[in-house]
C-alpha cells in the first residue's frame, strides 16, 4: 500500500511540475524569434502599443532593411489608418518618408498578411522581418506564412521589444495577461480552422 501511495504522489508531483513548466513555456513559445538577416523590408503590424513601431524603427536604423512597411487600418473610420500613425511616428524619429510604405486597409492579422504580400509582390520585394507584439508573433507568423508562401516570399520573426512583456511572468499583470490568454484562444481557433 505504501508503494502505491508513493507512486501516486510521485505521479501527481510530476503532473503538476509538467503543467507548471508548460504554463511558463507558453510565453516563450508565443514569442517565436528567428536570427536576423538583411531583408527587403521590415513589416510592422499595427496594434496596441508603440513598441511595434519603435522596434521596426530600431531595426531600420541598424540597417536590416531599406524600407519599413506599416500595416493596419484605422479603428475609427473617420481618422487616418493606424499604419499611417505609425509611419508618422517613424518620420518623427528620423526615418525618411521615402523609406516607409503604408498598407492602410487591413483590419485583421490575416488581412495584414494578405495585403502586405500583395504590396511586396507589386514592389518586387522578396523577404521581410515581421514585427508584432511578442504574444501575437506566433499567430502572425502562421498567417504570414500562409499568405507569403504562394508568392515565394519569405520572412523572419522578430517580436517587438515590449517593455511590459515577460515571457515567463506574463500571467502576473494586466493587460498582458488578458492579451496573452486572448491570443491563445485566437491561435487555437486559427489552428482548428486549418485542420477542417
Amino acid at each position: 500500500m505504501r508503494r502505491l501511495l508513493v507512486g501516486v504522489l510521485i505521479g501527481v508531483l510530476l503532473s503538476v511540475g509538467t503543467g507548471l513548466a508548460a504554463f511558463l513555456f507558453i510565453g516563450s513559445w508565443l514569442a517565436v524569434e528567428d536570427p536576423l538577416a538583411k531583408v527587403d523590408a521590415i513589416v510592422a503590424i499595427s496594434g496596441d502599443t508603440g513598441d511595434r513601431a519603435d522596434t521596426a524603427i530600431t531595426l531600420w536604423k541598424a540597417g536590416w532593411a531599406p524600407i519599413i512597411v506599416f500595416s493596419g487600418a484605422s479603428i475609427d473610420p473617420e481618422s487616418v489608418s493606424s499604419a499611417e500613425i505609425m509611419r508618422r511616428d517613424a518620420v518623427r524619429q528620423g526615418v525618411p518618408e521615402a523609406a516607409t510604405l503604408v498598407e492602410p486597409a487591413s483590419a485583421t492579422t490575416e488581412e495584414n498578411a494578405a495585403e502586405v504580400a500583395k504590396l511586396m509582390v507589386q514592389r518586387k520585394m522578396h523577404s521581410a522581418i515581421l514585427v508584432t507584439s511578442p504574444y501575437h508573433q506566433r499567430r502572425a507568423s502562421f498567417e504570414f506564412g500562409r499568405a507569403f508562401e504562394p508568392s515565394g516570399l519569405t520572412f523572419r520573426n522578430y517580436p517587438a521589444r515590449d517593455h511590459e512583456w515577460n515571457a515567463f511572468l506574463w500571467w502576473r499583470q494586466e493587460p498582458i495577461r488578458s492579451r496573452t490568454l486572448l491570443e491563445l484562444v485566437k491561435l487555437g481557433a486559427v489552428y482548428l480552422s486549418q485542420s477542417r
